[in-house]
């Protein structure tokens, strides 16, 4: 994630005193939530989940960490929200921005580096649950490096009640002076906030409209209760976080971490290798094993169908993140009877573009073997679409890979919804980054 600070630089050694640092630390925020998207979808993917009960473990390792993902993506909004309210803008759809793996985790001491592994119960334990770490009761926001992710957000969390007591102002409404142009200030960054479309059958959260103090310390308490837990060595959190209610309550992601890998370590041993419940997906591989080339029977002068299939998941994965930016740009509206919501629209199919497109991509990579004995698996690169409409595109490109994997059509497949999705005009696109090592 270096090519991150090459954009967004942070220091971790000094308090956040100005609004423009709290922004970029915001934006730093959006940045190492998206990260853990693909970090734990990867895993998720990787597990065989056909033909089984909804009882069976694997069943339930998924849906779990399906749930671990929506929270993540509500954090995702959440931080943008707090951005977007003290007057800063920035893209997911950005090379410097879209994560790249293997690589280490930001401000994070210990070294923690974050990789593309099926799951295990080593995976959980050296990598996800040192990410979602309980802080240390009283633990101090800055140090040489931030030790957990709660010292990060304490560290914001201590900036805003800093400049909202002393440059209030200046916070909440940047240039505006008088009080109409403060109060159309307010209202218009409240507008291009993230704030209805939201479901989680197996875990809680909702989102906020950050405006003031008060909706700032919500929304940092839902990122960071729903992650470590309230308090250390307390599993339980409240179902919503800004807004506890008496009986209320579900485990922190360390918690649903932890739980999961004391079953696999459980179960480790007592199957063989066709009972495994994952897909011998590529193991912490290097950017360029997604492309997939090479395969039995197949023109050696194009890609693979399985790395056509893989660059179309890329491709997939990056429209997910223009549709985020959309939202942003697009204000909260009051449709008028009989007509519908644009804005509602986009945060609706964003949802369901997250499962109805990535997962069934996906999954179609990997079941499929390579010649070597492994599976394909998704790459979560960045894609680098043309410039015109980006929807179009993801068109063009599921029909190029429609014979081979016919599984991608059908009244309830990826290119029925792509039919249903938002147009999105790419004007001058960003090409990729070189790669920088292994950060």
């Amino acid at each position: 994630m270096l090519r991150l600070l090459e954009k967004y630089s942070i220091d971790a050694q000094k308090p956040i005193k100005t609004v423009e640092d709290l922004r970029t630390h915001l934006a730093v925020a959006v940045a190492v939530e998206l990260s853990t998207v693909p970090l734990y979808l990867y895993p998720a993917y990787s597990i065989k989940t056909s033909n089984r009960t909804q009882w069976a473990p694997e069943v339930s390792a998924f849906r779990t960490i399906r749930s671990v993902v929506i929270e993540e993506m509500l954090h995702l909004c959440l931080a943008r929200n707090m951005l977007t309210a003290v007057g800063g803008t920035m893209s997911c759809y950005d090379p410097h921005v879209v994560p790249g793996y293997p690589s280490l985790m930001l401000y994070h001491e210990p070294d923690l580096q974050f990789r593309l592994e099926p799951l295990s119960a080593k995976l959980i334990r050296t990598i996800f649950m040192p990410l979602e770490l309980p802080a240390p009761a009283k633990a101090p926001p800055q140090s040489e490096q931030y030790h957990t992710l709660g010292q990060f957000y304490k560290a914001i969390l201590d900036a805003f009640e800093d400049l909202d007591a002393h440059k209030h102002d200046e916070l909440w409404y940047g240039a505006a002076s008088t009080d109409k142009e403060k109060q159309a200030e307010a209202v218009r960054r409240k507008a291009l906030q993230y704030s209805r479309a939201y479901w989680n059958d197996d875990g809680g959260g909702t989102p906020l409209v950050v405006s003031d103090l008060v909706s700032a310390r919500g929304a940092i308490a839902t990122i960071v209760e729903q992650g470590e837990g309230e308090r250390a060595n307390d599993d339980e959190v409240p179902l919503q976080p800004a807004n506890p209610q008496f009986g209320l309550f579900e485990k922190s992601h360390y918690a649903k971490f932890r739980e999961i890998a004391l079953e696999m370590e459980a179960k480790s041993g007592a199957v063989d290798d066709a009972d495994k419940i994952t897909w011998p997906v590529p193991f912490d591989p290097s950017p360029e094993v997604f492309d997939f080339p090479g395969q039995p029977g197949e023109s050696d002068d194009r890609l693979s169908d399985v790395g056509r299939l893989a660059r179309f998941f890329d491709a997939a994965y990056c429209y997910v993140l223009l549709v985020i930016d959309e939202i942003y740009e697009t204000p909260t509206d009051v449709p008028a009877a009989g007509t519908t919501s644009e804005r509602y629209g986009l945060e609706r199919k964003f949802i369901a573009a997250m499962g109805g497109l990535l997962y069934p991509i996906a999954e179609q990579l990997v079941c499929d073997a390579l010649r070597d004995g492994t599976h394909a698996a998704p790459g979560f690169r960045y894609y680098e679409f043309p410039e015109g409409n980006a929807r179009q595109h993801l068109i063009d490109l599921c029909d190029d890979v429609a014979g081979p994997f016919p599984g991608l059509g059908g009244d309830d497949g990826v290119r029925r919804l792509l039919n249903h999705m938002p147009d999105i005009d790419v004007a001058s696109p960003v090409p990729p980054l070189q790669p920088v090592g292994s950060t």
